[in-house]
C-alpha cells in the first residue's frame, strides 16, 4: 500500500490520531534531527511514549522505528551520504583510507573517555565467578557475540552463543542467579534482544547491556550498561567502527577477567591451544 511513498505521502493518506499528528508536527519543525535519536531520546522529545512511536511507524507501512529512521534518511541525507557521511565521492584511495581510520579511532577514543573503570572490574568479576554466562546479539552484534565467546573459552569461562532467536530465548529463560547474561545491542531497541534481556533479568541473572551512547530501552532494564560511541549517522549501528569499539571493550573485559585469577586462566589458555594445535600447520 505504501510501498515507495515518501514520509508526506503517506501521514497524508492515512487518518493520524492526535498523538501521531504530535509526532508529525514535531518532525516538521526539527527536520531530520530525530535521525540521530534512539527511540527512547526522540520519544522524550516528541512528548510520546515509546510504544506510541512504534505503533505510528507501523501505522505508516514500516516495520518498526529503524526501519522508519532509515527511510526517512534516504529522503532527507544527500545520496552521496548514505553509505559513509564522513566520505566524498571525489575521495582517492588515500583520502578514504585516511578518512575511515581516523573515525574508528575517533570512535574508540570516545568509547574509553565514557568507560567506568569500577564498571568494567564489575562485570569482570561477575564473569569470572559465574556459573554460565550467555552472549546474546543479532546481526552484526552476533559475530561480536561470537569473537567473545572464542575468547572467554580461552581463559575457561563457559560461555555460550545462540544463533537462533529462539535458543536465544530459550537460553535466557533457563538462567538463574549466579549466571550472566550479556547482550550486545547497539541500537538499544531491538526487541529479539530485549526479550532475552527481560528473560534473563526476570529469573535473577545479572544482566549487563553493551549499547549505544543515550537513552534506550535496553539500557533501562540491564543491570549494568556499558555505553559504546559511534559516528553521528543513521547507520551508526551498522557501523565497523562500532563494532571495533564493541570488541576493544569484550577484549579489555577478557584481560581484566584472566588477571583476576590469572594461573587459572593461564592454563585453560595453555589447554585450548594443545586442544586446537594438531588442526594448524
Amino acid at each position: 500500500m505504501f510501498t515507495d511513498l515518501s514520509f508526506e505521502e503517506r501521514t497524508s493518506q492515512i487518518k493520524l490520531t492526535q498523538r501521531e499528528k504530535k509526532i508529525v508536527e514535531f518532525i516538521k519543525q526539527n527536520g531530520d534531527s530525530f535521525l540521530n535519536d534512539t527511540i527512547t531520546e526522540f520519544s522524550e522529545r516528541a512528548g510520546v511514549s515509546d510504544a506510541t512511536i512504534v505503533r505510528f511507524c507501523k501505522h505508516l507501512g514500516y516495520k518498526g522505528y529503524q526501519d522508519f529512521k532509515v527511510n526517512c534518511a534516504r529522503q532527507m541525507i544527500s545520496r552521496d551520504k548514505q553509505f559513509n557521511v564522513n566520505l566524498e565521492r571525489e575521495d582517492d584511495v588515500s583520502q578514504v583510507c585516511s578518512k575511515v581510520f581516523n573515525s574508528e579511532m575517533s570512535v574508540l577514543s570516545r568509547t574509553l573517555l565514557e568507560i567506568d573503570i569500577k564498571v568494567l572490574e564489575q562485570i569482570a568479576r561477575r564473569l569470572k565467578d559465574a556459573g554460565k554466562v550467555v552472549f546474546f546479539g543479532t546481526g552484526g552484534s552476533l559475530n561480536v557475540a561470537k569473537d567473545a565467546l572464542h575468547k572467554f573459552m580461552k581463559i575457561g569461562l563457559m560461555v555460550y552463543v545462540y544463533e537462533d532467536v529462539d535458543l536465544q530465548h530459550m537460553a535466557a529463560s533457563l538462567l538463574r542467579e549466579g549466571d550472566v547474561a550479556v547482550l550486545i545491542s547497539h541500537s538499544g531497541s531491538n526487541m529479539n534482544t530485549l526479550r532475552s534481556l527481560e528473560l534473563a533479568r526476570g529469573n535473577g541473572a545479572f544482566t549487563v547491556a553493551l549499547t549505544g551512547l543515550g537513552k534506550n530501552p535496553i539500557s533501562k532494564v540491564a543491570d549494568i550498561t556499558v555505553h559504546i560511541a559511534s559516528e553521528k549517522t543513521i547507520y551508526r549501528s551498522e557501523s565497523v567502527s562500532t563494532r571495533i569499539a564493541q570488541l576493544a571493550v569484550l577484549d579489555s573485559l577478557v584481560g581484566i577477567t584472566a588477571n583476576m585469577d590469572y594461573e587459572t586462566s593461564y592454563e585453560a589458555a595453555m589447554s585450548t591451544r594443545r586442544a586446537t594445535s594438531p588442526a594448524k600447520f
